[in-house]
C-alpha cells in the first residue's frame, strides 16, 4: 500500500465528513418532518466513513512516516469533525427547545 492510496482514501473520507457538515449546517431551520430524512442521510455517510476506515486499517502501521500532505488532510478532517460536533450540539439543543414547546 502506498502513500497515494492512503491520500485517496483520506480525501474520500474527508468528502463524506464535508457532506455531513453541509447537512448539519442546513438542518438548523428544517421542520421536524424534513429533519428526519437529513438524519438518515447523515447515517448513510457515517456508514460510508466506516467502510473507508476499514480500508485505512492496513495503513495504521505506517502513520508515523506520513507526509505533510497527508498531515494536512488529517488536520482538515479534524477541523470538519469539530464543526460538525459543535453544530450538532447546537442543533440538538434547538430541537429540545422545539419539542418542549
Amino acid at each position: 500500500m502506498n502513500e497515494k492510496q492512503l491520500l485517496t482514501l483520506l480525501r474520500k473520507k474527508k468528502g463524506f465528513f464535508e457532506a455531513i457538515l453541509e447537512l448539519t449546517e442546513s438542518e438548523t431551520d428544517l421542520p421536524l418532518n424534513e429533519w428526519v430524512p437529513v438524519l438518515e442521510q447523515k447515517r448513510v455517510f457515517l456508514m460510508c466513513i466506516d467502510e473507508v476506515d476499514g480500508q485505512l486499517h492496513p495503513f495504521k502501521k505506517t502513520l508515523h512516516t506520513i507526509s505533510g500532505e497527508i498531515k494536512a488532510e488529517l488536520e482538515h478532517m479534524r477541523q470538519v469533525v469539530k464543526k460538525i460536533l459543535l453544530l450538532d450540539g447546537l442543533n440538538q439543543e434547538k430541537r429540545k427547545e422545539i419539542i418542549k414547546s
